[in-house]
């Protein structure tokens, strides 16, 4: 068997090639127009995102640092918490808040114990947990980009890092509200009978957790309406409107207590609302009592001035113009979504002030929780904002790095900030009392956060006005009873009881609603016992929650 030989013709051709590189093949090069990238710009890029991550992970560490002593809402907290569940819900009808998260505290300290690091840990937990929920947020608005952006920036904000670290509900607050704006964002893109449940859910246990969640439902609910009455989503946001319905039932067994709380219980040692409350919840989110958090609160306005601008020229025909010249070629990433956030936050607070003027409630910054999502959210948007203008990446990652350091320190600050003196308090009663001594507490908001460290020991401890437990207050018409108190009758009835002993008086002036009763107390009990001593003063440069300690000798 032979093989036939190839042409001639084909042999010579064959041999006449050769390895020389084709120049026939496109060759890869950067987009007509957009030039390559210089090298330092990416070695800052990288930089920048790197102190970013390093200060997101340090952030994560100190949710679960703290001071060493609880203040009055902590021990507050604890003492109600660690209640028989049959008591705990009629103390908090006397206490002025909804059950969820003392519910959870009482099955969690039931696993790991009552002391300071284990209770805040439960806090820390929750705080934690919406950093995933917050990634899954991100993503489903903006992509990856937008989801590591926003878990960076919620992990190093100062109010986050703040309350991650204090054993009370708002942690858990932003939590479920974080679940809530996944939930309903998912449910608007697709609806199926596992998401409306669970926006329903996350809407009934916000209800549960905190009051101020009404209006934040209030708020989802306003923004559903409008978007079912017109719109392409108009009939996923009817399902989503009777599922938030259908979540609110949740409340209702808690309602006969709510209406209670409502008439009866009342926070008179907080500010009246009023229209600061929308620049002021902003720069607390911000930690601007801090010196750095000042300048995160200008870039954090900064940031969404650039949003809203980027995504107004974008949706205006004839500023479309204007957006090319500034670089927004594109749409921002999850720009669709950055008007019904600004309307939710913007919305929220509103209902609050309203509700507010007419209750004649009071604010607290940290009621404002239940937009923090919302503005997290907002503030990570802008960032991808710069990164599609013509600033550029390195200016994103640059704001990223800013947002996440000076938000990491400020936070570090806030949470090493001494909340209580009621152990340096504590420490001088345990040193020098005996078994019959009295310690009496004016006001009573003194008096879970000293009798929690005290040893013990057969001490007598009473409070002003009404003579109660120190470990409870009881809030129902708290600004009457304060008013009708008798400082001397209560002077008296302390003298009477302390025969043969020591007088522990911690008292402090200043306080809503009292006066000078407390002084009066004291001068009371000291004309009666003029051997006294001071071995405490009260610190408020050092300390929130100060107070003084005067030792009465027998």
């Amino acid at each position: 068997m032979t093989i036939a030989e190839p042409p001639s013709d084909v042999i010579r051709s064959a041999s006449s090639v050769t390895l020389a590189p084709r120049t026939d093949l496109p060759v890869p090069s950067a987009p007509a127009g957009v030039p390559a990238r210089p090298w330092w710009e990416r070695i800052l890029e990288a930089l920048f995102f790197a102190a970013a991550v390093t200060a997101a992970a340090v952030g994560v560490a100190l949710r679960f640092g703290g001071p060493r002593a609880l203040w009055l809402d902590e021990a507050l907290t604890v003492n109600i918490a660690r209640l028989p569940l049959t008591r705990l819900f009629d103390a908090l009808r006397h206490d002025g808040s909804p059950p969820a998260y003392y519910v959870l505290l009482h099955y969690w300290m039931g696993v790991f114990g009552t002391g300071t690091r284990s209770v805040r840990a439960l806090a820390g937990v929750c705080s934690v947990m919406t950093l995933p929920v917050g990634w899954r947020l991100g993503r489903a608005i903006g992509g990856r980009r937008v989801a590591a952006v926003l878990v960076v920036v919620l992990a190093c904000n100062p109010f986050a890092l703040r309350y991650g670290t204090e054993n009370r509900m708002y942690s858990l607050v932003m939590l479920l509200a974080a679940g809530a704006c996944l939930a309903l964002v998912r449910t608007l893109q697709r609806p199926t009978l596992l998401r409306l449940i669970c926006f329903g859910g996350l809407c009934g246990l916000l209800l549960l957790t905190h009051y101020w969640a009404i209006y934040l439902v209030g708020a989802f609910g306003v923004c559903l309406l409008l978007a079912s009455w017109r719109g392409r989503l108009r009939t996923h946001a009817r399902l989503a409107f009777v599922a938030l319905c259908s979540g609110g039932l949740m409340f209702l067994p808690w309602l006969p207590s709510f209406v209670f709380q409502a008439r009866h219980t009342g926070t008179p040692w907080a500010t009246p609302v009023n229209t600061s409350m929308f620049v002021w919840t902003l720069g607390e989110f911000a930690g601007w009592e801090r010196h750095l958090g000042v300048a995160l609160f200008v870039i954090d306005c900064v940031l969404l001035g650039v949003l809203l601008l980027g995504v107004a020229l974008r949706a205006w025909p004839a500023g479309r113009r204007f957006a090319g010249w500034l670089g927004w070629r594109r749409d921002v990433p999850g720009s669709r979504f950055v008007l019904p956030a600004a309307g939710v936050f913007l919305a929220t607070l509103t209902f609050a002030l309203v509700g507010g003027m007419v209750a004649h409630a009071a604010f607290a910054y940290r009621y404002g929780s239940v937009v923090l999502p919302v503005v997290v959210l907002m503030v990570a948007l802008g960032i991808t904002a710069v990164d599609r203008s013509r600033l550029g990446r390195v200016v994103a990652a640059a704001a990223l790095a800013s947002v996440a350091v000076l938000g990491t320190i400020t936070g570090a600050e806030e949470i090493s900030a001494q909340r209580t003196q009621a152990v340096e308090v504590a420490n001088q009663i345990a040193a020098g009392a005996r078994p019959g001594d009295v310690v009496a507490y004016c006001p009573d908001q003194l008096g879970p956060a000293v009798s929690r460290l005290l040893p013990d020991r057969l001490l007598t401890q009473v409070t002003f006005p009404r003579f109660d437990d120190p470990q409870r207050i009881n809030w129902v018409d708290y600004k009457q009873v304060n008013l009708a108190a008798n400082p001397g009758v209560f002077a008296n009835e302390i003298l009477s009881m302390a025969r043969g002993h020591q007088i522990w008086l911690v008292w402090e002036a200043g306080y809503l609603t009292l006066g000078s009763d407390c002084q009066e107390i004291r001068d009371a009990i000291e004309v009666a016992r003029p051997h006294s001593t001071q071995p405490v003063v009260s610190d408020p440069a050092r300390f929130y929650e100060h107070e003084s300690l005067v030792r009465f000798a027998p």
